[in-house]
């Protein structure tokens, strides 16, 4: 009988335990740092009567805390006033994402209808990478047409904001100081 026994390194068992540990404690290190959030807003679109026909006021929903970014995943709309939409989120520089909310729906072979018909419904909106909003961004609801405005429920992450390095810097070259500048010697001629 030919028995073979397998010699392992001392400490192989301790070094495959200790990267284990390690990449959990990266992993929940990573996750401590997200911190999901909600937000609503009532009566987005919403028009005092006494406006006649003036636009709706834009509503402010979140605003993203200076030190962090915000994810955007999931919007929710209840539309019981029945409005035809559609919604758009805003930051404070421009249109992030619109939501439809009167939808177009097909019948086939129905003379009624001219084969279409259009319902309004309840939006539910994933977006699956998310939509960021930058440290100290509002996110603006604005309902187009409104009258009697929709409810607006928006949740997503908090994540760390993004740290930018003012990079490397030499002396010299096509952006130098004017001190720089005035200090380098004059070509001779």
């Amino acid at each position: 009988m030919n028995t073979r026994t397998v010699r392992r390194r001392p400490g192989a068992g301790v070094r495959r335990l200790a990267a284990a540990c390690l990449l959990l404690a990266a992993a929940l290190d990573a996750s401590a740092n997200e911190e999901a959030v909600s937000a609503f807003a009532a009566g987005v679109g919403a028009r005092d009567r006494s406006s006649g026909l003036a636009p709706a006021p834009a509503v402010t929903v979140y605003v993203v805390p200076e030190d962090r970014t915000f994810l955007l995943t999931d919007i929710l709309v209840a539309n019981h006033g029945q409005e035809v939409g559609p919604l758009y989120l805003t930051d404070s520089q421009r249109t992030r994402c619109s939501v439809e909310l009167l939808k177009t729906m097909l019948m086939p072979n129905n003379d009624l209808f001219d084969g279409q018909f259009s319902i309004l419904q309840n939006a539910h909106v994933t977006f699956s990478s998310g939509i960021p909003f930058g440290p100290g961004e509002p996110v603006i609801a604005t309902l187009a047409g409104g009258s009697r405005g929709v409810d607006v429920t928006i949740t997503g992450k908090l994540l760390p904001a993004p740290r930018w390095s003012r990079g490397i810097r030499l002396p010299g070259g096509a952006r130098a100081d004017e001190a720089e500048q005035d200090a380098a010697p004059a070509p001779r001629p």
